[in-house]
């Protein structure tokens, strides 16, 4: 069977494990510095942080740095952030199977001899279309197989701890599963693509419950695709045919649409992700970007691409003569833009964006402030941006 984004091969993913309910001990914005601390409100047993800030000061979105190169990283479909690498799930050049990459975050320049940043192969996992790749608390990764409609779970150190799973439409069955996070209580949610519903696992794999049907209509879908899940709790579905991410609470109860504003509808949303602030990052892998909307769903902006040669990338293309002669005949704009980028994922103040076609991983680095209601003025009828 074919993939819902029309190729032969199925190229679909999750968005990112949830975000943790712990209280900090003091509130910082993504930089780590002091920052003002979002509403409060009293619920009973004491003061909890409310979902997202009340407003935000936006001072941009720079790009930071490339992940991986062909060979290393090839045809990502999707990454976790570990302590002190990336590891990377990829396709094979023939699309079937794959494994687990890993690759350093340490600064290009600290990296003095070969392999330049590439840590080799975690595990060799046998998997036939694996699609997503998720790191839990206790540090185990998750890859979840779509063709083989199941779970497989690996130790930090590359030991298989467990698969589960099975093909079919009952409760706790799989057909074609695309996504997977984990909420706070450590459960798994699982896109299950062509039963078009979402359900929840524990992390051994017994089954919980779940939700949805096919249609159109609030709570339903058609073949979904990723899926996030916020502080929260609340759950952002990639609801592929029907161009749109539904957010839903965790007992399927509709709460908005993100992308179907006219002017800034998304259109075969893949991967999705959800930032601490409540923004929400779409795939959309046709249109080769990544789209970025407030927790209003308010379309923000969109990332295209603006990759630069990483160590282990410039080291490769200077040994092979004719990849250097043909990168210097050529324009050097396109080599920047996404190509078919697949998942994204969000961690400490930085977004990952799985460049597909590229295989690498492109880093951008969020610069942003949280605000609370005394520090900025009631919302405006009419608002526009001007200095004066």
């Amino acid at each position: 069977m074919s993939s819902p984004c029309g190729g032969a091969v199925a190229e679909r993913l999750r968005g990112p494990s949830a975000t943790p309910k712990d209280l900090p001990q003091a509130p910082r914005d993504v930089r780590g510095k002091p920052s003002a601390a979002p509403p409060e409100e009293e619920l009973g047993r004491g003061l909890v942080k409310m979902a997202f800030p009340y407003a935000m000061l936006r001072a941009g979105y720079p790009f930071e740095r490339v992940l991986g190169m062909r060979r290393v990283t090839t045809f990502p479909v999707d990454v976790a952030i570990g302590e002190d690498r990336a590891f990377v799930i990829g396709r094979t050049e023939f699309g079937v199977g794959g494994n687990i990459r890993m690759v350093t975050m340490a600064p290009d320049d600290t990296l003095d001899d070969a392999p330049w940043g590439d840590l080799g192969t975690m595990a060799d996992t046998g998997q036939l279309w694996p699609v997503g790749l998720t790191r839990s608390a206790d540090g185990n990764l998750h890859i979840l197989d779509e063709g083989n409609h199941n779970v497989t779970t690996y130790s930090p150190d590359g030991e298989k701890q467990g698969q589960w799973g099975e093909h079919g439409s009952g409760p706790g069955q799989l057909d074609r599963p695309s996504g997977m996070a984990f909420d706070a209580d450590g459960n798994a949610w699982i896109v299950d693509t062509l039963n078009h519903r979402v359900q929840q696992f524990s992390a051994d794999g017994e089954y919980i419950g779940g939700f949805g049907e096919a249609g159109d209509g609030p709570g339903q879908f058609n073949m979904p695709w990723g899926v996030a899940i916020d502080s929260a709790g609340d759950l952002y579905i990639s609801d592929w045919r029907n161009d749109r991410i539904q957010k839903l609470t965790s007992d399927g109860e509709h709460i908005m649409d993100f992308g179907t504003r006219p002017g800034y509808e998304v259109q075969r949303p893949c991967g999705v992700a959800i930032d601490e602030h409540g923004d929400l990052y779409v795939a959309e892998r046709n249109k080769h970007r990544v789209v970025m909307y407030d927790k209003t769903g308010r379309y923000l902006e969109s990332f295209h691409g603006d990759a630069t040669l990483n160590r282990m990338g410039r080291e490769y293309i200077r040994n092979n003569h004719k990849t250097l002669r043909l990168r210097e005949m050529t324009s050097v704009e396109p080599q920047k833009a996404l190509r078919f980028p697949q998942g994204v994922t969000y961690h400490d103040g930085a977004l990952y964006i799985c460049d597909f076609g590229s295989h690498r991983v492109q880093v951008y680095r969020k610069d942003a402030e949280p605000l609370t209601e005394e520090q900025i003025i009631p919302e405006l009828r009419s608002p526009t941006l001007m200095t004066t």
